[in-house]
């Protein structure tokens, strides 16, 4: 294996050692090995995870379902890049709400390109001075 050292917030740290002490992760590292692979696995077709029994951790974190949907062809029908520029343009109006409504009118929630876009929505309002609803 090859070593990398990633610099974490104090909080997300803190969030990370509370999963390894209830048992949800053997370690700290377990967890970070697992994180990077679930993500590179859900973002990547060609991705194959690594890490020993994968699959099992991956059930016992999400049982029921994947919080991520899997690498896919485009699911709203909408050019990525396209949708990008139209939250964005709703941003630099002013329209944040608008934005908020276009993602979840076109995108299901869990969706990588919603989750992308939800990011970027964040991104445009500190850059321009808007602030979020507070609907979640």
């Amino acid at each position: 294996m090859v070593k990398s050292t990633v610099r974490f917030s104090e909080s997300t740290v803190d969030e990370i050692e509370s999963l390894v002490e209830e048992g949800v992760f053997e370690s700290k590292s377990e967890f970070y090995r697992f994180a990077s692979e679930y993500i590179l696995e859900q973002l990547s077709d060609d991705y194959e995870p690594s890490t020993v029994d994968f699959e099992d951790i991956k059930n016992d974190v999400f049982p029921d379902e994947q919080l991520i949907e899997p690498a896919e062809g485009p699911e709203s029908g909408l050019p990525f890049f396209e949708s990008v520029a139209t939250i964005r343009r709703f941003v630099i109006r002013g329209n944040v709400q608008d934005a908020e409504d276009f993602i979840d009118h076109h995108y299901n929630s869990s969706s990588r390109d919603a989750l992308l876009l939800e990011e970027l929505l964040e991104c445009y309002c500190r850059q321009y001075g808007a602030a979020r609803s507070n609907r979640e």
